[in-house]
């Protein structure tokens, strides 16, 4: 059978994409909405980040637009290089013709895991409550017109 395993989310935020950017980068930000080791530190994510939760997966930037793109390749340390392709975790920030901010978030292909439907079904959640907690940051400071605390 071909078929895909592909998370897709797009949600609109009533934010400037430069708003929203901030909070797909920003640690301070990122550590609301998704898990970051411990001693990650503070520094802004950029084209050379790789996130490393040691023993289990390692995240590494592999697309970087600022202010537009930034995807990561997700490998899985349970599972052996030539087994499978790494996954991408993806974000995209649009602007449409209304002026209004779009981010689409994509995470998959977890259809080259076969077996292990746990991963998308866990990725299908997280791309939903992530994509509300990004909207709700970005939302959140601009209607209070503060910065990060």
């Amino acid at each position: 059978m071909d078929h895909n395993l592909i998370v897709k989310n797009y949600i609109q935020i009533d934010a400037s994409p430069e708003k929203v950017w901030d909070v797909l980068t920003d640690p301070r930000y990122i550590r609301q909405w998704d898990k970051l080791p411990e001693d990650f530190g503070d520094e802004a994510v950029n084209a050379a980040t790789e996130i490393d939760f040691s023993g289990y997966s390692k995240m590494k930037v592999s697309t970087f637009e600022p202010g537009r793109v930034i995807r990561y390749s997700l490998h899985i340390s349970d599972y052996t290089l030539q087994a499978i392709p790494d996954a991408t975790y993806s974000y995209e920030i649009n602007v449409d013709e209304n002026g209004k901010t779009w981010l689409r978030i994509e995470i998959g292909d977890f259809a080259v895991l076969l077996e292990d439907g746990k991963l998308y079904e866990e990725s299908t959640i997280f791309g939903k409550t992530a994509s509300q907690k990004i909207k709700e940051l970005a939302e959140q400071d601009t209607y209070s017109g503060s910065g990060i605390h």
